[in-house]
């Protein structure tokens, strides 16, 4: 439920932590373009509608929409910018049918936005709708980068998916995504906790309390203040990032994901969960040019098969949460 106030955007804003979302809410984000988010994005959409399940795929990327394309669809006349810009409409008004049963999608500007970022006001009405959004799963194929919005719509899904490639600049971009998000994540509960003064602290003299990673700044935070330091352990804890390494192309490769999800263990002090890898495959471009779908135009091909085990991984690991709770 939200919260109604006085002001417009009261009217809208998410009391965080305190409510969940109709939907499942899988939100696929990483630290640049090119590493092949929106394929993920549209090929998980695709085996969870196929799988029966009603599904929204949201194009995010504000600045450079291209989701509809990965689709195989043309560009909507209608999309995410006019519901930004129109107070009266609901997500289902922007959300057309594709040829995927079950699949609908609201896809990015139709417009050419001078930014990525919305406003205040934009993110809690969009946020809001999002949770109320009647539906068994939401994919939300975020922008490259870090800025506000696209942190907090990560932050607020059901599954924070990180996509990394093996190369060495796209690991290190995203290892700065799931920084950024650690800290917005942090900053959000300084208050609650009453840990802002202690925490201004540290960052501002990381170098004398020796502070190299998100893991320090929890365990100095543990050391001068044991309970509540426990009790932001236990919140941060439920982040539970999860990894898909994307464009493979040997075995070496791989090997990059346990790897990197070890690194981000300890790196971070948080559980990481690794979904699985994807292969490069030329045919991905291949059927875009035929306006296909990869996984209509070669439903033979390993990247089918390892993309539909890491949709089924995601099934699983909600379908336990849900036994669990």
């Amino acid at each position: 439920m939200s919260v109604a106030t006085s002001t417009p955007q009261g009217a809208y804003q998410l009391i965080r932590g305190q409510t969940d979302p109709e939907a499942v809410i899988i939100a696929i984000g990483g630290g640049k373009g090119g590493i092949g988010k929106s394929f993920v994005s549209s090929s998980l959409a695709i085996f969870l509608a196929n799988m029966g399940h009603e599904t929204y795929l949201i194009d995010m990327d504000l600045g450079g929409a291209n989701l509809h394309t990965t689709l195989g669809e043309g560009l909507p006349r209608v999309g995410i910018n006019e519901f930004l810009t129109d107070s009266s409409l609901k997500l289902t008004d922007v959300a057309v049918n594709t040829q995927f049963p079950n699949l609908k999608l609201v896809a990015g500007s139709t417009e050419i936005l001078e930014t990525a970022d919305i406003n205040d006001f934009q993110r809690s009405r969009l946020m809001s709708s999002l949770y109320k959004l009647k539906t068994k799963y939401i994919i939300l194929d975020l922008a490259a980068g870090s800025n506000n919005s696209t942190l907090d719509f990560f932050l607020a899904a059901t599954h924070k998916v990180a996509v990394f490639t093996p190369e060495p600049s796209s690991i290190e971009n995203a290892y700065r995504f799931l920084k950024a998000a650690f800290h917005r994540k942090i900053r959000r509960f300084e208050n609650q906790l009453e840990l802002g003064d202690i925490i201004n602290e540290l960052m501002t003299n990381r170098s004398k309390y020796n502070l190299r990673s998100p893991a320090d700044l929890l365990r100095a935070i543990l050391s001068r203040e044991p309970e509540k330091g426990a009790r932001l352990q236990m919140l941060m804890n439920e982040l539970n990032f999860e990894i898909i390494l994307n464009q493979v192309r040997s075995i070496k490769d791989a090997d990059l994901g346990p790897s990197i999800q070890g690194v981000c263990t300890k790196y971070f002090g948080l559980p990481f969960s690794y979904l699985g890898h994807i292969d490069h495959d030329n045919a991905v471009w291949q059927a875009l040019r035929k306006r296909k779908h990869l996984l209509i135009e070669y439903p033979h091909s390993r990247v089918y098969a390892q993309t539909m085990a890491i949709a089924r991984r995601l099934m699983a690991a909600q379908m336990k949460k849900a036994v669990v709770l």
